[in-house]
C-alpha cells in the first residue's frame, strides 16, 4: 500500500523534483515506510511506501526499466500466478512482491493487455518510455483512489487531492456546479469531486496521456458485465449449489488476501458480511485480532454482536470506544483526510478503529465491503422490488379491466411507460435528503449531466430480458449502488483507514467475486421477503443462528452523538457559498435539523469549506465544534 504522485510538464519545461518531494510530503501517511522519485527532463514520477509484502529494499518504487517506470499503490492477489506466467516466458525477479510482478507484466503484455489480468484493488502510473505516454489505471470497483488535473501544460497526479493541490500550478477552488450536485445527491459520482478541475480516474478504466492527446480506455464496465442470459438461466437451480459456489469463491478470495509480510486483523462489526469474512480468516489462521467501534449508546449492540461472533470464531476482540466527545473532536480531521465532505457517519469511527489498529502495531485490516451491493442486502433495494411488484399488479388489472379491452390496453401502454420513468427516478434520486423527490426529469440535467437517470434507464434496459417488472426494479437499483453508493464508500474507507497508515482489504470484491454477484441469479440475492439469501445460507455453516439470520444492522453511528452539531452552521460558510438569505438562516437552520442525516452532511459541508476554501485549520474547526456540543 503507497501513495503517489507526480507531474509532466507538457511544454517541454524541465521538472523541478523538489515540487515532487512536497507532493509526496503530503503523502507521507500513506507510506511512512519509505519513498522515491525519478525525474527526466519533463516528467516526474514519485512514491511513498507502506511495505506490506517484500519489505526489503527490492520492493522500493519507482521500479524503473528500459520499456518504462512504475509507481503503484495497492495489492494484486493473483501476482503468484502472473509471475509463475513470466517466469516461463523468461522473467527473473530480484524479489517476492507483487509490485515487481505487475512492472514486469506491464512490460510483456503492455498496459491495455496487462491491467484487465490484474486481481487485486490497485492504483498506478506507467510512463512508457518509448511511446513517451504516460498511463494511469485504477481497479475496477474503485478500491484505491487516483486523482488527476490538469493546469495550462502542466498535467498532476496523485492518490489524493491534498498531493495535487501541493503543485503550484494546481489552484484550490470549488467546484460550485459539483458541490450542488452533492447537496442533491448527497454524494459525487464517476469521475467529479469537489474542487474545480480536479477529477478521479473512473474505475475500472485506463486514461493515456501522450502527444496525440488524452484517452479513457474503459476495461471493465458494469453495464457490459451483466449478463441477463446468465441469470435467467440459473433461475432454477437451487440454492445450495449457488452457496457452495459463492462459500468456495470467498473463501478462496480470504485466503490469498492473508498474504502478508505485514501484521494483519480484522474489522468485525458483528454484521453478517464482516463476521463472514472473520469466521474464514479465523478457520485459515486461527489466533487472529479484530476490532469493533463500542459506541456511546448504540441501541443496534454492534460491539455485542461482534463478541458473539468472536466467542464463536475464537478470534480476540478488542473494543474501540467511542464517545460523543471523540466525534466532536475528530470530525474535521475526518473531513481534512476524506477530501470530499463525508456522506457516511461511519468514517468516524472507522477512523477510530484505524488508530487504535496502528498504534498495536497493525498495517493490514480485512473488511466485509461491497457484500450487500453485490447480493442485495439494503431494505431500500427491497423498496424498490415492492415498487415493482406493486406497479406490476397497477398493470395487470388495467389489461383485464372487463368490457374496455381497448382502453385498458392503451392506458396499461401508457402506465407502463411512465411506471417505468418513476421507477427509475426512484433508484437514480435521493434516498438520504430533507428534499427527496424525482432527479430524473427537468432539471436534472443542471445537476449532474442526468447521468444518473441515464445510467439506471441503462440498467433497466439491459435487464429487459427478465419478465418480472420487480427483479428488474430490484437488481436496477443494486447495479446503481455498486457504481455511487459503494464507489463513495470505498474512497472514504480507505482515506479513513490511510489517515493512521492502514491498508483495507476487502474479500467480496476479489474479481471472479464481482463477475458472480452481478451475474447471480434474482432468487439468490432476495425472495419471499428475505434479502441477501445466498450469503444468509452459507453462514450457516460459519457463523451463530442470530448472526447469520439477524437483520441487516449496518455499521452506523446513534445519530444522537451528533445532536447540536447544526449550530456550526449559523454565520458559517455554507450560508455564506450558497447565498442563504439572512433572513431566513435560521429557518433553513430549522428544516435542516428535522433530518439527522442532513444535519450530518451539512456539517461535513461546512467543515470542507472552511478547511479547504478558508484555510481553517482542523484543530480551530474540532474547537469551534466542541462549542456545540453543548
Amino acid at each position: 500500500m503507497c501513495g503517489l504522485a507526480g507531474f509532466w510538464n507538457r511544454n517541454g519545461a524541465a521538472a523541478d523534483s523538489s515540487i515532487i518531494e512536497k507532493m509526496l510530503r503530503a503523502l507521507i501517511h500513506r507510506g511512512p515506510d519509505d519513498g522515491g522519485s525519478w525525474t527526466d527532463g519533463e516528467i516526474c514520477l514519485g512514491v511513498r511506501r507502506l511495505s506490506i509484502l517484500d519489505p526489503s529494499d527490492r520492493g522500493h518504487q519507482p521500479f524503473v526499466g528500459s520499456p518504462g517506470v512504475l509507481v503503484y499503490n495497492g495489492e494484486i492477489y493473483n501476482f503468484i500466478e502472473l509471475r509463475r506466467e513470466l517466469e516461463a516466458l523468461g522473467y527473473t525477479f530480484r524479489g517476492t512482491s507483487d509490485t515487481e510482478v505487475v512492472f514486469q507484466a506491464l512490460c510483456e503484455w503492455g498496459v491495455e493487455r496487462a491491467v484487465p489480468r490484474f486481481n487485486g484493488m490497485f492504483a498506478l502510473a506507467y510512463y512508457d518510455l518509448r511511446a513517451k505516454a504516460l498511463w494511469l489505471a485504477r481497479d475496477r470497483a474503485g478500491i484505491k483512489p487516483l486523482y488527476w488535473a490538469v493546469s495550462g501544460s502542466v498535467l498532476t497526479f496523485a492518490s489524493e487531492v491534498k498531493a495535487l493541490l501541493a503543485h503550484p500550478a494546481i489552484p484550490c477552488r470549488p467546484d460550485m456546479h459539483a458541490l450542488t450536485t452533492q447537496g442533491m445527491f448527497g454524494r459525487l459520482a464517476g469521475s467529479w469531486t469537489p474542487f474545480e478541475s480536479v477529477s478521479l480516474v473512473t474505475p475500472g478504466s485506463l486514461m493515456k496521456f501522450s502527444a496525440a492527446g488524452e484517452e479513457v480506455l474503459p476495461y471493465f464496465d458494469l453495464l457490459s458485465a451483466v449478463d441477463p442470459g446468465r441469470i435467467t438461466g440459473q433461475s432454477r437451480r437451487n440454492l445450495e449449489s449457488i452457496a457452495d459456489e459463492f462459500e468456495s469463491l470467498l473463501l478462496e478470495s480470504v485466503r490469498s488476501q492473508l498474504v502478508s509480510d505485514a501484521p494483519l486483523a480484522i474489522m468485525c462489526s458483528g454484521g453478517l458480511d464482516s463476521s463472514l469474512v472473520t469466521a474464514m480468516a479465523a478457520r485459515e489462521y486461527p489466533e487472529r485480532v479484530a476490532y469493533v467501534a463500542d459506541m456511546e449508546g448504540d441501541p443496534a449492540g454492534e460491539a455485542d454482536r461482534a463478541e458473539i461472533v468472536c466467542r464463536h470464531t475464537g478470534v480476540e476482540l478488542r473494543r474501540v470506544p467511542y464517545s460523543r466527545g471523540d466525534l466532536f473532536r475528530d470530525w474535521p480531521f475526518c473531513v481534512q483526510y476524506n477530501e470530499h465532505p463525508n456522506f457516511f457517519s461511519c468514517n468516524l469511527p472507522a477512523r477510530a478503529i484505524a488508530h487504535a489498529a496502528h498504534r498495536d502495531g497493525f498495517k493490514v485490516l480485512l473488511g466485509g465491503d461491497g457484500a450487500d451491493e453485490l447480493f442485495g442486502g439494503y431494505k431500500w433495494q427491497a423498496k424498490m422490488y415492492r415498487r415493482g411488484q406493486q406497479m406490476a399488479r397497477n398493470q395487470a388489472i388495467m389489461r383485464w379491466v372487463p368490457g374496455l379491452s381497448r382502453l385498458s390496453h392503451n392506458l396499461a401502454r401508457f402506465s407502463r411507460a411512465e411506471d417505468l420513468d418513476r421507477l427509475i427516478a426512484r433508484a437514480s434520486g435521493s434516498r438520504f435528503f430533507l428534499m427527496q423527490g424525482d432527479f430524473s426529469g427537468a432539471g436534472a440535467w443542471a445537476l449532474d449531466g442526468m447521468q444518473r437517470a441515464v445510467r439506471c434507464r441503462e440498467f433497466f434496459d439491459k435487464l429487459s430480458p427478465l419478465n418480472r417488472l420487480q427483479d428488474r426494479a430490484f437488481l436496477a437499483q443494486s447495479f446503481e449502488d455498486f457504481h455511487s453508493h459503494l464507489g463513495t464508500s470505498l474512497l472514504s474507507s480507505d482515506k479513513m483507514m490511510m489517515s493512521h497508515s492502514i491498508e483495507l482489504r476487502v474479500p467480496f470484491l476479489d474479481n471472479r467475486l464481482i463477475d458472480f454477484g452481478l451475474n447471480a441469479p434474482m432468487h439468490a440475492k432476495f425472495s419471499r421477503g428475505i434479502n441477501k439469501r445466498l450469503a444468509r445460507y452459507a453462514a450457516r455453516n460459519w457463523l451463530p443462528p442470530e448472526i447469520a439470520g439477524g437483520t441487516k444492522v449496518g455499521f452506523g453511528v446513534p445519530v444522537n452523538l451528533w445532536k447540536g452539531s447544526e449550530q456550526l452552521l449559523r454565520g458559517g460558510a455554507v450560508a455564506d457559498l450558497f447565498k442563504w438569505p439572512q433572513g431566513s438562516e435560521e429557518k433553513v437552520r430549522e428544516m435542516i435539523s428535522s433530518n439527522p442525516a442532513t444535519v450530518f452532511q451539512m456539517v461535513s459541508l461546512e467543515l470542507w469549506i472552511r478547511i479547504f476554501c478558508r484555510n481553517e485549520s482542523p484543530e480551530q474547526c474540532a474547537n469551534e465544534l466542541m462549542k456545540c456540543k453543548g
